[in-house]
């Protein structure tokens, strides 16, 4: 099962970074599911590569509310609490509250989702 997580906003990719960092920091997230890190091509006449999402390849061991967890406990450490969007397979809910109830609920329905 594959989540891709995005974050928009003015900082997005500082965001994507904090967020991938804490997410290797997270022992139930690391023994459960590969963390990546993906970048966009970048634009013609642009150098570099900018981040775009972050990808967890996650295996049936990863318990939805360890994931609601720890990205609920980082959006909390937040100044301006980023607007999180996960998507699978096609579906894609943002999440502006930080509530790990309500994401437990998302990625459940995500989760089923095929």
């Amino acid at each position: 099962m594959t989540f891709n997580i995005r974050i928009s906003g003015e900082h997005a990719e500082q965001e994507l970074r904090s967020l991938y960092d804490w997410l290797l920091r997270e022992p139930d997230i690391l023994d459960h599911a590969d963390v990546l890190l993906v970048t966009k091509e970048p634009s013609p006449g642009k150098m570099g590569d900018a981040l775009d999402l972050i990808t967890l390849v996650v295996t049936s061991g990863l318990q939805l509310p360890s994931l609601a967890t720890a990205l609920a406990g980082w959006r909390k450490t937040r100044r301006h609490r980023p607007q999180v969007t996960i998507e699978r397979g096609g579906t894609t809910v943002a999440l502006s509250e930080a509530d790990p109830d309500l994401i437990i609920q998302v990625l459940g329905a995500l989760k089923d989702h095929h």
